[in-house]
């Protein structure tokens, strides 16, 4: 039996089809939140069929090329004829071969997955569906002039939307998740597309990815109690995050957690659990409204305020870079503008320095935080907009 289902995003469509519902059910559960996911009705567009049924495949050739995509390391092959064929360097194996001219990624699994996942924790040919699917459709949001914006974005009645820009540790995740926590919906943790609309305006779309969010934002907001509950009901944590965050919220032991090169360790957090776990509202669209460039001061008592000391202009270290890109193009599906067209860009960032623009300073006090946001987001938000239940 084939399982199927579209995706849908903006006007463009990526289909998935499994011999496996495990594929299906997680693209769903994952995408679903952000990106319309529904059962396939033989839509027209890029697919991806998963194979966890065909076990006898012959063991793969080596490739002379080799790229780490979310941290996998894959060999691949561009042959002439213009097909690519691939397969994962680690155990279990998966294969792949594209066909650009069908638009067709086939991915194969050498051994039964299905039956050794973890309940509730996706199998590694899911997840490679899921990441390769989500790859199909942001090349062809941006062969329709949409651009990828590092950004995290607060939704409010009526679309208007509140992004905050950055870079890593500026404070983006801090200032919408402290907005979607107070009557705001989230469009955006990390990433999210933008293009310019005929009528004027701004357009977004989510970028539907994991959220890494600190153990001390995530206890201030307060949501740290609910994730830890789910977690001690048994849900299995993200792949990703590191064991010693999950005990802390098993334990209830919550301050911020350092690895020993002094990078943080954070909760991560899929699409579907920010709401199923969280109680947060995620937004499936937005229009930019405004433009929060925020920075975060290390101090328990420093204001959260406007920093009238810094330039409020936005440059291009607003976009996604290559450099700085977790997933190559391995197939060519963007052609190697996997962040968008130069002529998009530089619409989106005339539109960007367009709109109001501050750059504000925030802290690790969050009551601090919390009202200097709300109070900044005021003319944007009904009288009726806050006030939703938060767990």
């Amino acid at each position: 039996m084939t399982h199927t289902l579209t995706l849908t995003a903006g006007r463009r469509a990526v289909n998935i089809r499994s011999d496996s519902s495990s594929v299906t059910d997680w693209a769903a559960q994952y995408f679903g939140p952000y990106w319309l996911a529904n059962p396939s009705t033989g839509t027209k567009g890029p697919t991806v069929t998963a194979t966890d049924a065909d076990h006898q495949a012959s063991a793969p050739l080596a490739h002379p090329q080799h790229a780490v995509f979310a941290r996998e390391r894959i060999g691949y092959t561009r042959h002439p004829d213009g097909t690519v064929t691939a397969h994962t360097l680690s155990d279990p194996v998966l294969g792949y071969h594209y066909n650009a001219v069908e638009q067709h990624l086939v991915i194969t699994s050498r051994e039964n997955l299905t039956a050794s996942s973890r309940p509730g924790r996706p199998t590694r040919l899911a997840t490679a569906t899921t990441r390769f699917a989500r790859e199909m459709m942001r090349a062809q949001l941006i062969a329709e002039g949409w651009v990828l914006l590092h950004a995290s974005a607060a939704t409010f009645p009526g679309g208007r939307t509140l992004l905050a820009l950055g870079d890593s540790g500026a404070g983006k995740t801090t200032t919408a998740l402290t907005l979607a926590s107070h009557g705001a919906a989230l469009l955006a943790n990390d990433c999210c597309f933008a293009r310019p609309h005929p009528d004027g305006t701004l357009r977004l779309l989510p970028w539907p990815s994991a959220a890494a969010i600190g153990l001390g934002l995530l206890k201030a907001l307060p949501l740290s109690t609910a994730a830890g509950h789910h977690l001690q009901a048994g849900e299995p944590p993200h792949p990703t995050q590191h064991q010693r965050v999950t005990d802390a919220l098993i334990n209830g032991q919550i301050k911020p957690l350092r690895s020993e090169s002094g990078r943080e360790l954070k909760a991560h957090i899929w699409p579907e659990q920010l709401t199923r776990w969280l109680g947060l509202t995620l937004a499936t669209s937005g229009t930019a409204t405004a433009v929060l460039l925020p920075r975060i001061t290390p101090s328990h008592t420093a204001p959260a305020c406007i920093d009238t000391s810094r330039d409020a202009h936005v440059t291009t270290d607003a976009f996604v870079t290559s450099d700085t890109e977790r997933y190559p193009d391995l197939f060519g599906f963007h052609n190697g503008s996997n962040a968008g067209l130069p002529n998009a860009q530089a619409a989106v960032l005339q539109h960007l320095n367009r709109l109001p623009r501050h750059a504000i300073r925030l802290s690790y006090n969050h009551e601090a935080n919390r009202g200097f946001l709300t109070t900044l987001a005021a003319p944007f938000v009904p009288a009726h907009g806050h006030g939703r239940r938060h767990p």
